[in-house]
């Protein structure tokens, strides 16, 4: 099989994976929540050792797993990225091996986080407004995260995820990447991977009710 058809058809089951996840399968999908509800502000609890663990297994085998790794692999591999893993069907395992470690240490490093300081980092639909404003509410719901007793922080957590898997992915990455600044490069990179599955997140709903009507 050719590196680019490999791809292709890994893009098009990744893609199905994420449609199936917005339809409401997923559980980080969040509609907009009632008015006067303060689900948004909910306070953030703490998960026992015993959930954490459970949550780590369980998001071994999600379409969000799917859609965290496949993309981004397929692109790499069209890319031929990094160089080193070369445009055959071994390079793509490397890169796909390479992103489903960094997606699940990173959830890892999330649920750690919490543990030690509470964060209420699920996401919350806007579902109203133009699209400036629901653009906004994306971007800024991916780096800020509800507290205990209300009210919002930087999302510690979420950055612990973006920027601790790219450096802990450096250890099987080439040479080149092992470095202060591609771990900040990379790092940022993986921040904005979490805002475009918050922009899915956000209008999906609408795009497949324009899909029903056509």
């Amino acid at each position: 099989m050719k590196p680019s058809l490999l791809g292709l058809c890994a893009l098009a089951l990744a893609f199905a994976g994420v449609c199936r996840a917005q339809d409401g399968s997923s559980p980080e999908v969040i509609q907009p929540p009632v008015a006067g509800s303060g689900a948004e502000t909910q306070p953030a609890v703490a998960s026992s050792p015993i959930e954490i663990t459970k949550r780590f297994y369980q998001n071994l085998f999600t379409w969000q797993a799917v859609s965290a790794t496949l993309p981004a692999a397929t692109i790499e591999q069209l890319h031929g990225w990094p160089a080193e893993w070369g445009k055959s069907d071994a390079g793509f395992g490397k890169r796909a091996a390479s992103l489903f470690g960094q997606f699940v240490i990173g959830n890892a490093i999330e649920d750690g986080v919490r543990a030690i300081h509470p964060q209420n980092t699920m996401y919350h639909r806007l579902g109203e407004g133009g699209f400036f404003k629901r653009f906004g509410h994306v971007a800024v719901r991916t780096v800020v995260a509800a507290k205990p007793g209300g009210g919002y922080e930087p999302a510690y957590s979420r950055l612990a995820n973006a920027y601790g898997a790219w450096a802990i992915a450096t250890l099987w990455s080439p040479d080149e990447y092992r470095t202060p600044g591609s771990i900040a490069k990379w790092g940022t990179a993986g921040v904005g991977a979490m805002a475009i599955s918050n922009l899915a997140r956000e209008f999906w709903p609408d795009l497949k009710r324009l899909f029903r009507k056509k």
